[in-house]
C-alpha cells in the first residue's frame, strides 16, 4: 500500500496543498520550524486513514478559521488497484460527515481499512505511564483496521453501554424514591443478553492480539536494546474466562449504587513487565522508550500479517526522542515501507534517511 497523492482543502492551517509523492522513495520528510503545519499535513493522513484526529475529539478543530468545511483526499496504490479515498466535514451551515471511497459514501464500519496506518509521535510514551484509557484506544486502533468484525462488535458494544448506563442511572433514581423498578431489572437483563456477545468478541480479539504481542515482543525489544531481557505483556480483565453475562448479573447491585457499569472491555487494560517488573512503575525513560519502538514495529507486522499490505507510517519529530542507535535500527526496521516523517533540524535525518525525498511547504 502507498499513498500517490494527497490534497488537502481548508484543513487547520492548509488553505489548499497538494503533495505528490515520489514513487521511487520510501521516505517523505517534512523539515522546518515550529508552526509551518508539518504535524497537520500528518493529521490529515491520520484522519483520511481513522476518520479521526490524533490531537483533538472536536471535529471542528480541523476546520481553517472562518472556512465552513474541510476537505481531504487520499490517492492510493495497493495490490488491489488504485483507490480514492474523501474526507469531508462541514461547520455551517450544518455539521455534517462524509467518507467516500472511489467517489461512493461509505459508513464508518465500511470506510475503516481503506488506508491502513501507525502513528509514531513523542506523546506515545504516555500510553505506557497514565491512564488504562490510553492503552485501550491503542489495542482498539490496531483492531479496527485489521478486523471489520472487531469494529461492529466494538460499535455495537458502545452503544448498548451507553443504554445500559443510562438505565442504571434511572433505576438508581427510582430505587431512592421508593418506586418499583422491577420492569427496569427486565430491560436492563435484555441489555445484558445484547452485550454479552459483543463484550465477549472484543475480549477474546484482544486476547489474540496480546499473545501476538508476548510472541513478537521480546525479540523486537533485546534487537535494538542489544540486552537478553524478558518482556512481557498481561491483559487485566474482571470478565475474561468468566461467563460474562452471569458476571453482569452477578455485579449488578453494584452496577446500579455506582451508576455505571464496572467490568467489561470499557475497564480492561494493558500492562508491561520487563523481567517480571511493570516498566510503568520500576523501568527507566530509556527502557520504555524502547518498549514503545518495539511495539510500534510489532503493529506495524501485525497489520502486514493480517492484511497482507504494508501501513503507511506516521512519525512525527521521533527522532528527536531516540538516540543514534534506535534511530538506525527504526530506520533499517521499517525499509520497504512508506513513511511519511516530521522534523525540525532536516540535518539530523537527512545523514540517516537516504533515498528520501525532503518535501517543503508551500501552501499559502
Amino acid at each position: 500500500m502507498k499513498l500517490s497523492r494527497i490534497t488537502i482543502e481548508n484543513f487547520r492551517n492548509y488553505s489548499k496543498y497538494t503533495h505528490n509523492f515520489a514513487p521511487d522513495k520510501d521516505f517523505t520528510i517534512f523539515a522546518g520550524p515550529n508552526g509551518i503545519g508539518k504535524t497537520n499535513f500528518l493529521e490529515a493522513v491520520y484522519v483520511l486513514s481513522l476518520g479521526r484526529s490524533f490531537r483533538s475529539i472536536h471535529r471542528d478543530d480541523l476546520v481553517e478559521w472562518e472556512k465552513p468545511y474541510t476537505r481531504c483526499k487520499a490517492f492510493i496504490d495497493s495490490d488491489a488497484g488504485k483507490t480514492e479515498l474523501e474526507f469531508f466535514y462541514s461547520t455551517s451551515p450544518a455539521r455534517i460527515k462524509n467518507f467516500k471511497k472511489n467517489g461512493v459514501s461509505l459508513k464508518n464500519s465500511e470506510y475503516f481499512g481503506n488506508l491502513l496506518t501507525v502513528l509514531f509521535q513523542p506523546e506515545d510514551i504516555n500510553m505506557i505511564y497514565q491512564t488504562p484509557c490510553l492503552r485501550r484506544r491503542y489495542i482498539d486502533i490496531v483492531l479496527c483496521q485489521t478486523d471489520k468484525k472487531y469494529l461492529r462488535s466494538l460499535a455495537g458494544y458502545k452503544k448498548v453501554l451507553r443504554q445500559r448506563n443510562a438505565l442504571l442511572k434511572e433505576i438508581f433514581k427510582m430505587e431512592r424514591g421508593g418506586q418499583n423498578v422491577d420492569h427496569l431489572k427486565e430491560d436492563l437483563q435484555v441489555l445484558d443478553e445484547e452485550m454479552t456477545p459483543f463484550g465477549m468478541e472484543i475480549i477474546g480479539k484482544r486476547l489474540d492480539f496480546v499473545d501476538f504481542l508476548n510472541q513478537k515482543l521480546p525479540a523486537l525489544y533485546n534487537e535494538i536494546s542489544g540486552s537478553g531481557e524478558k518482556i512481557t505483556v498481561l491483559y487485566l480483565s474482571k470478565i475474561a474466562g468468566k461467563n460474562y453475562l452471569d458476571e453482569l448479573f452477578n455485579r449488578r447491585s453494584r452496577d446500579i449504587q455506582r451508576v455505571g457499569t464496572t467490568a467489561g472491555p470499557h475497564r480492561d487494560d494493558l500492562v508491561f513487565y520487563l523481567n517480571e517488573k511493570e516498566i510503568a512503575h520500576f523501568g527507566s525513560r530509556g527502557e520504555a522508550r524502547t518498549l514503545l519502538l518495539a511495539l510500534k514495529l510489532a503493529e506495524i507486522r501485525y497489520i502486514e500479517e493480517k492484511t497482507g499490505q504494508k501501513p503507511v507510517l506516521l512519525l512525527d519529530d521521533v527522532f528527536s526522542e531516540l538516540d543514534r542507535k534506535r534511530q538506525q535500527h527504526l530506520l533499517g526496521a521499517i525499509r520497504g515501507c512508506q513513511t511519511i516523517m516530521t522534523a525540525t533540524d532536516a540535518s539530523s535525518i537527512e545523514k540517516i534517511a537516504t533515498d528520501s525525498e525532503f518535501a517543503a511547504i508551500a501552501r499559502r
